[in-house]
């Protein structure tokens, strides 16, 4: 999978977005029959079935890594750890 390298700015906004998402399901949860929706992929814009992240080694470019992968559209993002 070709992955494409995005900044640690964009990872925290990633990590805000599923922490407000994860709020409003439980804030909601017996009042609404469906889920909110995912962050859209980066790359096509498209709402994504499945969004898992993992921090990874071994590393790309010398560095850990976390990996972002969107479904279905195959999507994979890198973010170096440490940013």
């Amino acid at each position: 999978m070709n992955r494409t390298r995005m900044t640690g700015a964009w990872l925290a906004d990633l990590t805000e977005a599923f922490l407000c998402r994860e709020e409003e399901l439980l804030l909601g949860v017996l009042q609404q029959p469906d889920y909110p929706a995912l962050v859209s992929c980066p790359i096509c814009d498209e709402g994504p079935e499945s969004v898992v992240s993992r921090v990874e080694d071994p590393t790309i470019d010398g560095r850990r890594v976390v990996l972002v992968d969107f479904k279905p559209c195959r999507h994979g993002i890198w973010v170096p750890a440490d940013e």
